[in-house]
């Protein structure tokens, strides 16, 4: 006997990435920028995995409110993008010479969800 079971499609966002612009600034897809809701998540705080070295992600947790640790979400039309030139440097990425292109992954912890900002290669 033979039975399908099917999948159903999650909501389709298109591409979800990020980009470094010549600039420095991390820019988002239409699709990150839907997924993210950046109309009303308009603050996250930008951080690395500290107990795994090995682990080169960036991480994005939304924050409620403007902090000293958190960056304001810009736009530009219908593009979105977060000034973390600081971060973007101090990391070391030649983005100047080379593309720096960033896949996105929602992370569910318990009760909380961050994304995961991997590079590509």
């Amino acid at each position: 006997m033979f039975e399908f079971e099917f999948f159903e499609p999650e909501e389709d966002y298109g591409v979800v990435k990020a980009t470094v612009h010549k600039t420095g600034k991390l820019g988002f897809s239409s699709g990150a920028g839907k997924k993210f809701d950046f109309e009303v998540n308009r603050y996250y705080k930008i951080g690395r995995n500290k107990a795994d070295k090995e682990d080169k992600a960036l991480y994005m947790l939304n924050s409620s409110e403007e902090d000293k640790s958190s960056y304001k979400v810009s736009k530009a039309g219908d593009y979105y993008y977060l000034r973390i030139k600081n971060i973007i440097d101090s990391l070391g990425y030649d983005y100047l010479n080379e593309s720096v292109i960033f896949n996105i992954q929602e992370v569910e912890s318990g009760e909380s969800k961050y994304y995961k900002l991997i590079r590509r290669t």
